[in-house]
């Protein structure tokens, strides 16, 4: 039993210290940026052939910054950048648009798309922000607490997100069917714990004919 205690203490110590991190990372890119600066990310929706063995990683320079996002379902860590007009080029494909100040953004890659989603910044120093990403091809999607089955988010748009401020606490999801009449569970996401003035984005996309739901590093780069 002591050692079993110890062994917690450890991980808790060890959560205690990652979540932190995260949150000072986040304050330190806020706190770093130029007031009205713009924020973006790449997200990599970039699907790979099944006899594919390695990651689909995405890496790309944006304004003389690198982006780097490690396989399908992933994003990189946000940067700061100038608002304005930017063009950016990547797997074939141009993208060209304006960046507003004091918006955050990511710039979905697919195999075949280039598009540029407005995005989410946590500025409550006492709450966090929750925001989920459908990226299914489904449009039926809801997300349901895992262990009261309470309603989260319903009917979330297919290439879209809905967000809302959450509190600091640990809490695991389920993707649900919204238009099934027992709320069909489709996917279970890991726990997590969410952290005041941070970001914490949930993917759900389609992996291989199932759904796969998975969370975004909420640290928050340079």
């Amino acid at each position: 039993m002591k050692k079993q205690s110890v062994i917690g203490l450890i991980v808790s110590l060890l959560l205690s210290c990652i979540s932190f991190a995260s949150l000072a990372n986040e304050a330190a890119l806020y706190d770093l940026a130029p007031q009205g600066s713009a924020f973006i990310r790449i997200v990599n929706l970039r699907e790979q052939s099944p006899n594919q063995s390695t990651p689909n990683k995405l890496r790309l320079k944006f304004h003389r910054k690198g982006l780097s996002a490690e396989g399908y379902c992933s994003a990189s860590k946000f940067i700061y950048v100038a608002p304005g007009e930017y063009r950016q080029k990547t797997n074939g494909m141009l993208w060209e648009g304006t960046l507003e100040a004091n918006q955050a953004y990511s710039l979905v890659v697919a195999n075949n798309s280039l598009k540029l989603l407005e995005d989410y910044r946590a500025e409550d120093s006492r709450r966090g922000v929750f925001a989920v990403y459908n990226f299914s091809g489904r449009s039926d999607l809801g997300l349901n607490t895992a262990l009261s089955a309470r309603p989260v988010f319903a009917g979330i748009p297919q290439g879209q997100s809905v967000a809302r401020a959450i509190n600091p606490l640990k809490s695991a999801f389920v993707v649900v069917d919204s238009t099934a009449g027992e709320s069909e569970s489709l996917a279970v996401t890991d726990p997590i714990i969410f952290q005041a003035g941070v970001l914490s984005s949930l993917f759900i996309c389609a992996e291989q004919s199932r759904i796969v739901a998975r969370w975004v590093d909420s640290m928050v780069g340079r």
